[in-house]
C-alpha cells in the first residue's frame, strides 16, 4: 500500500515539472517580441500648418510656413522679410521620417536645411548636418503648430464689443473660424466679412484684410468690430466663451459659443 502511494506521488510530481518545462519553453520574451510603437510619427498629431518668422543674416526674418500632409507630402513657403521689399519661395515635395525627425526631399539645391525634429505642437528647424542648433538664437528656429480646434469651424456670438453689450442673434451678429481655408467669416448686423487669419501657439491670433460685401450700415458698429479685429493679437477660450484681446488689455471683442 504503501510503494503503491509513493509511485503515485512520484507520478504527479513528474507530470507536475514536464508541465512546468513545456511553459517555461512556450512562455515568450516579452523584451524580444515587444514593439515600441511610441513614436512621434505615429503618438504625435504631427500633420497640420507650422509658422515661424526664422532668423536671417541679412534680412528682418525668413516668415517660413511648413505645411505636412497625411500622403508624407510637404508645403513650405518662405518669405524674406526686408525694409520696403520681400522676397518669397514655395517648394513643393515629399518627405521622410528618420526617428523623431522629418527630412524635405527635394531640398538640395536651396542650400537651406532639410530636416525638422518634431515635437508636440511645434517642429524645430536643425542645422545642414542635421545637428539641433544650439547658439543663442536656438529658440527661433522653431515652427509652431497653426490653428485651436477648441474655436475653430464653431460659430460664435458677439456679445460684447470694447466693452459695451451688442444686441444680436447667431445669425445677425456672429464669428467663424473656417480652418480649412484658414479664413474668418463675420456679420455685425450689416455685410459679411471674409479675412485671412493666422493662430499659432494655440492663443497667438494675427488678422489681415480682407473682403466684404458693400451694403450701407444702419450704425457704427462694423467699423468698431473691424478696427478691433485689426488690433487683436491674443484670444482666449474657455467655458463656451472667448476673447479677442490686444496684449493685456481689456477685451476688444467677447463672444459666446453658439449650441
Amino acid at each position: 500500500m504503501k510503494t503503491s502511494s509513493l509511485t503515485s506521488a512520484l507520478a504527479l510530481a513528474t507530470v507536475v515539472i514536464v508541465l512546468s518545462s513545456c511553459g517555461a519553453k512556450n512562455k515568450k520574451s516579452p523584451s524580444k517580441d515587444f514593439e515600441d510603437h511610441h513614436t512621434p510619427e505615429v503618438a504625435l498629431d504631427w500633420q497640420g500648418h507650422y509658422y515661424g518668422l526664422l532668423p536671417c543674416a541679412d534680412c528682418e526674418g525668413i516668415a517660413t510656413e511648413l505645411s505636412l500632409k497625411d500622403d508624407l507630402t510637404y508645403v513650405l513657403t518662405r518669405v524674406w522679410k526686408k525694409k520696403g521689399t520681400a522676397a518669397s519661395d514655395t517648394l513643393k515635395g515629399k518627405f521622410t521620417w528618420q526617428g523623431n525627425h522629418i527630412k524635405l526631399e527635394g531640398m538640395e539645391d536651396y542650400s537651406s536645411p532639410a530636416t525638422f525634429k518634431v515635437e508636440e505642437n511645434r517642429v524645430r528647424q536643425l542645422d545642414m548636418d542635421g545637428n539641433e542648433i544650439t547658439s543663442p538664437l536656438a529658440a527661433h528656429y522653431v515652427l509652431s503648430k497653426m490653428g485651436n480646434p477648441q474655436i475653430e469651424d464653431q460659430r460664435w456670438q458677439v456679445v460684447e464689443l470694447n466693452g459695451k453689450p451688442v444686441n444680436g442673434t447667431p445669425e445677425t451678429h456672429y464669428l467663424i473660424f473656417h480652418s480649412k481655408e484658414r479664413r474668418l467669416e463675420a456679420k455685425m448686423n450689416c455685410n459679411v466679412l471674409s479675412k485671412s487669419y493666422r493662430i499659432t501657439d494655440q492663443f497667438k491670433i494675427t488678422i489681415g484684410q480682407g473682403i466684404s460685401t458693400m451694403m450701407a450700415c444702419p450704425d457704427p458698429l462694423e467699423a468698431e468690430f473691424n478696427k478691433a479685429l485689426d488690433m487683436a493679437d491674443n484670444i482666449a477660450v474657455g467655458d463656451g466663451t472667448m476673447t479677442i484681446n490686444k496684449a493685456r488689455m481689456a477685451p476688444l471683442v467677447s463672444l459666446k459659443l453658439v449650441e
